[in-house]
């Protein structure tokens, strides 16, 4: 197998009012709703559904799937506050 071994798929707009052979390759990946993302492994089976569904999605190659506490992470704004510069005094005009 490749180096990237599964694919990121992200449905970016919805299947409503879509032929139903299109909704069923949508739910055969997995997706349900908009903005949904999930991980399938690189084969045709899946590359057929994603060609299929080519102006509805977002694909990228990734190596891995991320864990949840990964994906969490990724999403948790840096706790506390950072001062990146300080300034003077404001002057009046």
């Amino acid at each position: 197998m490749s180096a990237t071994q599964f694919f990121k798929i992200s449905l970016k707009r919805s299947t409503i009012g879509l032929a139903p052979d299109y909704r069923a390759a949508a739910r055969t990946l997995g997706l349900h709703r908009s903005h949904q993302t999930v991980y399938r492994p690189a084969d045709s089976t899946t590359a057929g559904l994603i060609l299929k569904l080519k102006e509805l999605v977002k694909v990228e190659n990734v190596a891995s799937i991320p864990t949840s506490v990964e994906i969490n992470a990724a999403r948790k704004a840096a706790r506390g506050y950072q001062v990146v510069e300080k300034q003077g005094a404001f002057t009046k005009i």
